[in-house]
């Protein structure tokens, strides 16, 4: 068997018909991109050129109605975040209730009636308060200081 000599750069070199091909390959499919890409610039800045005196003239109804668009959309989403905490309260309610959990429940009956109780009390204390500032004010009949 003959040795076969190693050429450096024999086996990496690329022929010219395959950069011909490739170059060939190239427009074809990079042309009718860039033609494209050209066109759709064009006709963009011809719609803005069309649309920008309309933008103008109706900017001053388009842009409540895009205000009233966003606040109506945060609105409906702000909705739905509350039916979603509100489903979600409403099971973990009934996954209570059907698990028969009388202590919890019982507990929480316990701890509102006592928060009512304390709110209670502390209106009579402010009530109360209230009424004897207004004892120790004098009556509109009253001339606390004399001026003449």
């Amino acid at each position: 068997m003959a040795e076969q000599q190693h050429v450096p750069g024999s086996a990496n070199r690329i022929g010219s018909t395959t950069i011909i091909y490739a170059t060939l390959s190239g427009l074809a499919i990079g042309g009718p991109l860039l033609g494209m890409m050209g066109f759709t610039l064009l006709a963009s800045l011809t719609l803005l050129l069309v649309a920008s005196p309309l933008l103008l003239l109706f900017s001053p109804i388009i842009l409540p109605a895009a205000f009233v668009v966003a606040a109506s959309v945060a609105g409906f989403s702000f909705a739905a975040a509350m039916a979603v905490v509100g489903g979600s309260a409403l099971m973990v309610a009934l996954n209570n209730v059907r698990r028969g959990a009388p202590v919890a429940i019982s507990r929480m009956i316990e701890t509102m009636t006592e928060s009512r109780q304390e709110v209670k009390e502390e209106w009579v204390d402010h009530g109360g308060c209230m009424h004897h500032t207004v004892e120790v004010l004098p009556s509109e009949n009253e001339n606390v200081v004399n001026r003449e």
